[in-house]
């Protein structure tokens, strides 16, 4: 096993290559750059940032120059929008009070992907093993309902259901903490002060108060496929020939369910692990905008509008990363949950 993770860690060095190469090509043919807005106010401003920021080099030698240091320095480039290097803006900008990009998109995320799967994993299975009853209609409802809605207009709906229906802005209290008038918000992570105060029981529910939010537009499209997929998979795997033995020998519905159909219900839901994590990260750009979270998808969507090419380009890789590690993740769950798939 350890000589397979190996070699699939070799074949992504040539693959993050060829990522970099098709990633540094889109984002340089694109119309206009960081530049651009400057052109329009005074060419000879926009002709010092072209030569200051280095974007009239040919591209093969900007794609050298940025290989070379991602490879000898791990530099991903500069930030023309703030000044600071790619990977200070992208991922590490914060404190250990705010927290930063990196963490907040980790917790967010992977927070609502575990939630997601503990609650749709269990759901597919009782629908399942109650097909055709109202509860299985239900349960099915809920997945079309799930599916049916954008995210971006869940997450409207939601900030319109807390703030002008449930007006939880005008709920106040006096925080101990800081020494002020903290009001219950909706966006961001913390309410008021909250953000740079040390940690405390207090700053510690204000966070979770502002995660559910995140957490509940994150995963609901996912949560419906997870567990529609589920109850497909358990009644396919019910209605084959070896079930029907086992039920035959007398074996107690539990036993035929949980021993038998499950584990081989759950081998392609592992299989399309890899798939579900960078779902989970598009999921997490669109509540990042609309929430207002400070997480690495709303700091790439905002390099996005405004040009800043290096970030761009190290967002890319990073999200190419996530789904390449995300597929060797599922195909190491599935070879430890099915003991007759070995790797060589």
């Amino acid at each position: 096993m350890l000589g397979y993770v190996l070699r699939r860690l070799l074949y992504t060095i040539p693959l993050l290559l060829v990522i970099s190469g098709i990633v540094f090509l889109i984002t340089a043919i694109q119309p206009g750059n960081f530049c651009t807005p400057l052109r329009l106010q005074d060419e000879a401003q926009y002709q010092r940032c072209v030569e200051s920021t280095g974007i009239d080099q040919p591209l093969p030698l900007r794609y050298g120059m940025w290989l070379w240091g991602i490879i000898t320095r791990l530099d991903f480039g500069y930030s023309f929008q703030n000044q600071q290097s790619v990977i200070e803006q992208l991922f590490t900008s914060g404190n250990w009070q705010s927290g930063t990009p990196l963490l907040w998109t980790i917790v967010i995320s992977f927070g609502a992907m575990i939630l997601t799967w503990l609650l749709a994993v269990p759901l597919g299975i009782y629908a399942a093993t109650r097909r055709g009853s109202w509860r299985d209609y239900i349960v099915n409802f809920m997945g079309f309902v799930g599916l049916s809605i954008p995210s971006f207009f869940l997450a409207i709906a939601l900030l319109w259901l807390l703030v002008v229906v449930f007006q939880v802005g005008q709920h106040c209290w006096q925080s101990t903490q800081v020494g002020n008038t903290i009001c219950l918000g909706v966006s961001g992570l913390f309410d008021g002060n909250l953000v740079s105060a040390p940690w405390s029981w207090e700053k510690s529910f204000n966070l979770l108060w502002h995660l559910w939010p995140a957490m509940l537009v994150i995963g609901a499209a996912n949560f419906a496929a997870i567990m529609r997929y589920m109850r497909s998979e358990l009644l396919t795997v019910l209605s084959e020939p070896y079930i029907q033995t086992a039920r035959a020998k007398g074996l107690s519905e539990r036993v035929v369910l949980y021993k038998h159909a499950l584990k081989n219900a759950l081998n392609p839901m592992i299989s399309m692990f890899g798939y579900w994590i960078p779902s989970m990260f598009e999921g997490t750009l669109v509540a990042a905008m609309i929430l207002q979270l400070p997480t690495v998808e709303r700091v790439y969507w905002t390099a996005l509008r405004q040009g800043d090419q290096y970030v761009i380009m190290a967002g890319l890789l990073f999200f190419s990363v996530v789904l390449i590690l995300g597929n060797l993740l599922a195909d190491l769950l599935l070879a430890w949950v099915n003991p007759k798939i070995r790797y060589q």
